[in-house]
C-alpha cells in the first residue's frame, strides 16, 4: 500500500528524496554532478516556498519511496515543471508514480483548481525519448495532450533589419499605454483564431486568467520593445516582451484574423528588434507552437533558430 502526503519536510526527509533523485536519475540525459547535499538544499528550498506543494509517497513500513511536486502559478491552474514523479526504481515504480499523480489531481479538486498541467522539454532527442514513460503515466490518469512549442533564439547581431515603413493608418503605441480592458477582447480574437494549442486546449475562463497574465502591467515588461498596433483607435497587434534570466524574450505576439496578411506582424517584430538592439540586448528568444508554420516562418526570416522543444499535457476534473 502506497501513502501519499504533503507535509512539512525535514532535513532527513529532503536528503531522501535528494537520494532517490539522484537514483532515478542516474544514466539518464537528466543526470547531474550536482551532490546529494545540492539536491537536498533545493528541495528543502521547495518545501519552504509556498508556491510550491511536495508530495511524498511512503510504503506500508514508512519509508519513502517517492515525490513529486507542483507549482501553484495561477488561479484555477496549477503546473507540474519537468520529469517528475521521481520514484524508487526498486519499489514498484509505476504503482507509486500513478499514486502520486492521483494525489496531485486530488489536490487540484479539493482547492478548487481546474486545471493540472505538465510541462516536458527536450534539449536533445534523448530528453524526448526518457519522456516516454512519464507521457505514459499520465496519460493513464487521464490526462491528455495539449501542444508541442519549439524555444527560439535569434543572434541579434547576426541579423540584418531593413527598413519597414509604418503602414498607413496605423499607429503604434507602447504598451504601458493601453489598458487591460482595450487588450483582452484583441487577445481572445488573436489567439484563439491562432494555431496556439496550449491556449487553445484551455477552458475560456482559463483563457482569461492567461490573457490577464500576459497583459499584465505589474510583472517587468521591455517598454520600448512592448508595442501595441492600432487602427481608428482599435487594438489590432501586439507584441509583449520580457525579461527571462536578463534575455528579453518576446511574447504573446499577435494579430487579430482580419489584420494578417498584409506585413503588419514583420513591422511588429522588426520593431521590436530594432529595439532591443538599440538597447544593446545581443539575443532574443521566443516560444511558438510547432504546427504553426506561419509564425515559425516568420521568426526564422529574423534569424530565429530552434533551440529545444517541450511538450504540454493537462488534466481537468
Amino acid at each position: 500500500m502506497i501513502k501519499v502526503e504533503s507535509k512539512k519536510l525535514s532535513s532527513e526527509e529532503c536528503k531522501v528524496l535528494a537520494n532517490i533523485t539522484k537514483s532515478a536519475r542516474k544514466g539518464t540525459p537528466l543526470e547531474s554532478e550536482r551532490t546529494v547535499e545540492d539536491v537536498a538544499r533545493g528541495i528543502e528550498d521547495l518545501s519552504t516556498n509556498d508556491a510550491f506543494q511536495i508530495l511524498i509517497a511512503s510504503d506500508e513500513n514508512g519509508n519513502i519511496v517517492g515525490w513529486t511536486y507542483y507549482y501553484v502559478a495561477f488561479p484555477l491552474m496549477d503546473f507540474i515543471n519537468g520529469f517528475f514523479p521521481l520514484v524508487d526504481e526498486n519499489n514498484e515504480p509505476e504503482k507509486i508514480a500513478l499514486s502520486l499523480i492521483e494525489a496531485a489531481k486530488r489536490d487540484t479538486v479539493e482547492r478548487g483548481q481546474s486545471r493540472l498541467e505538465i510541462e516536458l522539454e527536450f534539449p536533445t532527442d534523448a530528453h524526448r525519448a526518457h519522456s516516454e514513460e512519464y507521457v505514459e503515466w499520465y496519460r493513464k490518469c487521464g490526462f491528455k495532450f495539449a501542444a508541442e512549442e519549439v524555444h527560439m533564439k535569434s543572434d541579434l547581431n547576426a541579423i540584418e533589419l531593413s527598413e519597414i515603413d509604418p503602414p498607413q493608418g496605423y499607429t503604434l503605441r507602447n504598451f504601458s499605454e493601453v489598458s487591460y480592458d482595450m487588450l483582452e477582447g484583441p487577445g481572445f480574437q488573436t489567439l484563439k483564431n491562432s494555431k496556439e494549442g496550449l491556449f487553445l486546449s484551455m477552458s475560456h475562463t482559463e483563457q482569461k486568467v492567461t490573457l490577464e497574465y500576459f497583459f499584465d502591467k505589474s510583472k517587468s515588461y521591455v517598454e520600448d520593445a512592448s508595442l501595441i498596433l492600432a487602427r481608428e483607435g482599435e487594438i489590432i497587434g501586439f507584441v509583449i516582451t520580457r525579461l527571462k534570466d536578463d534575455e528579453p524574450e518576446i511574447g504573446p505576439v499577435g494579430l487579430v484574423p482580419e489584420a494578417r496578411g498584409q506585413g503588419l506582424a514583420s513591422y511588429l517584430l522588426v520593431r521590436v528588434l530594432e529595439s532591443l538592439k538599440d538597447t544593446g540586448s545581443t539575443t532574443a528568444y521566443l516560444d511558438t507552437t510547432i504546427t504553426n508554420t506561419p509564425a515559425r516562418k516568420l521568426y526564422k526570416k529574423y534569424g530565429f533558430d530552434d533551440v529545444y522543444y517541450k511538450q504540454f499535457y493537462f488534466w481537468s476534473p
